[in-house]
């Protein structure tokens, strides 16, 4: 046997541990995910989710502890709105309505399952997991309400952009079923926020 079959057979073992790899942690963070969902983060357990897998409990650590895979779930879900997103862009008219199309289908998203948005929230402040997922998406969100702000030729779009991020954010982690009728009033404060934020642009000298 040369030297570049041996690199070959190298390669390929290589290729095929890494697609192991990738269908492993697909399987995981698709069974939390339901699992998450059907019985609630704090209900269930790795032990559950190691069992629904068909994999050890050493496997499923490998990828993430409880928190992480809550993270890792959510932040997949978060980043599938964007990209169906770049496939299908916002079509709505004038500013305020524009920002709101980009910012309902996770408003949509997280108030599906209030209970699971706050343990995400929780985890996020303890800042013990490292939520690079969620910064990097984030800053994707603030690009496309800037987008929107400079498209509508404002000044001040960066820090407008951020203002109605974090306002969105911090009603969106808020938000009870018991302190709203429903998701469409969540919806509707957001966008009283928006285009207040949008209004004290426009009239900046």
């Amino acid at each position: 046997m040369n030297m570049f079959t041996e690199h070959v057979q190298e390669v390929t073992v290589v290729t095929i541990r890494d697609q192991q790899r990738q269908e492993t942690v697909a399987t995981v963070l698709h069974t939390a995910a339901e699992l998450f969902e059907a019985k609630g983060f704090t209900e269930t357990t790795i032990r559950d989710i190691a069992t629904a897998c068909g994999l050890s409990i050493g496997t499923v650590m490998s990828v993430g502890d409880k928190n992480g895979l809550l993270l890792a779930t959510l932040d997949h879900q978060i980043n599938e709105i964007h990209e169906r997103r770049a496939d299908t862009p916002v079509l709505a008219v004038g500013v305020v309505d524009q920002i709101a199309a980009l910012l309902d289908p996770f408003v949509d998203l997280f108030t599906r399952n209030p209970r699971l948005a706050r343990s995400y929230a929780s985890i996020l402040v303890a800042g013990e997991n490292e939520p690079t997922a969620f910064t990097e998406l984030s800053q994707t969100l603030i690009a496309e309400i800037e987008a929107v702000l400079d498209h509508g030729n404002s000044s001040g779009v960066s820090a407008s952009a951020r203002a109605v991020y974090f306002a969105y954010i911090g009603r969106l982690f808020s938000w009870s079923p018991s302190n709203d009728t429903d998701p469409d009033s969540l919806k509707q404060s957001i966008r009283k926020v928006v285009e207040a934020i949008c209004t004290r642009q426009e009239i900046r000298p």
